[in-house]
């Protein structure tokens, strides 16, 4: 007869997604506590992501993550590559460049030649794309693993980055607010990783669609201020872009 964990698994991948009251129909004769403790040893095996009442299989969340991203990194598309074009040519040879976690910096990810750059990232994906390259090295941070971003996160990143040096941070944001110049993003952990690194840097570009133009999200994480250039795209509003060099930034 099969291990219960086992058949645990099978049942959760099967369903994607279950909760404790469905496990516990299908599996009467093990008691409730019997079936949490199980739930966290297939967690601690990565076989399934615990969540509040239940459980979700990891080839399905790990599924749904990648039509997500996929969803994000397809849109605007157009205006996401020509704003990485022109911010790989912002970035030096031989340096070290923290690469922040997004659909934007991933395309600047892919658009970075295949040069001697030491690169920084909180960010699984931007990790990968950097891989795929021969020349570049690749460290990333130490920390909490968020489990729907895939980005590390928590006191562990923050002295990670306190201990290096990065002369060049290239940044990304879900929102920016033109009447306050304030970048902003979702989650306050992110938030602080962001100001550290910008903190850290003796160069910071950020990257900005004009799709996150006064899209508000709840943290703030820099201002103009604390931005050396911003890389826009050619639907960025004539206006915005005027009164940003007028105030002396550097906006390309």
């Amino acid at each position: 007869m099969k291990d219960r964990l086992l058949l645990l698994k099978e049942f959760i991948d099967k369903n994607g997604k279950i909760s404790l009251k469905e496990l516990a129909g299908a599996f009467p004769e093990v008691s409730s506590m019997t079936l949490r403790r199980d739930l966290a040893r297939l967690e601690e095996n990565n076989d399934v992501i615990r969540i509040p009442g239940g459980a979700v299989s990891v080839d399905s969340f790990l599924r749904e993550k990648e039509a997500q991203f996929s969803k994000r990194i397809n849109y605007m598309t157009e205006e996401k590559v020509e704003i990485a074009e022109k911010a790989s040519k912002l970035v030096e040879p031989n340096s070290c460049v923290f690469i922040d976690g997004g659909s934007t910096t991933t395309y600047f990810a892919r658009a970075l030649p295949d040069d001697n750059y030491y690169v920084l990232t909180n960010a699984v994906t931007i990790a990968e794309t950097i891989l795929t390259k021969e020349k570049p090295t690749v460290t990333l941070l130490g920390g909490d693993l968020k489990k729907h971003t895939f980005l590390t996160v928590g006191k562990t990143c923050v002295d990670f980055i306190d201990g290096i040096n990065i002369q060049t941070a290239v940044m990304t944001s879900t929102g920016f607010v033109k009447d306050t110049g304030a970048f902003t993003c979702g989650s306050q952990s992110e938030a602080e990783i962001k100001q550290k690194v910008i903190e850290k840097a003796d160069l910071v570009i950020m990257l900005l669609d004009s799709s996150k133009i006064n899209k508000k999200t709840p943290y703030t994480f820099a201002t103009t201020l604390d931005v050396d250039y911003i890389v826009v795209d050619k639907e960025f509003p004539a206006d915005l872009r005027e009164s940003m060099t007028s105030m002396g930034m550097k906006v390309f």
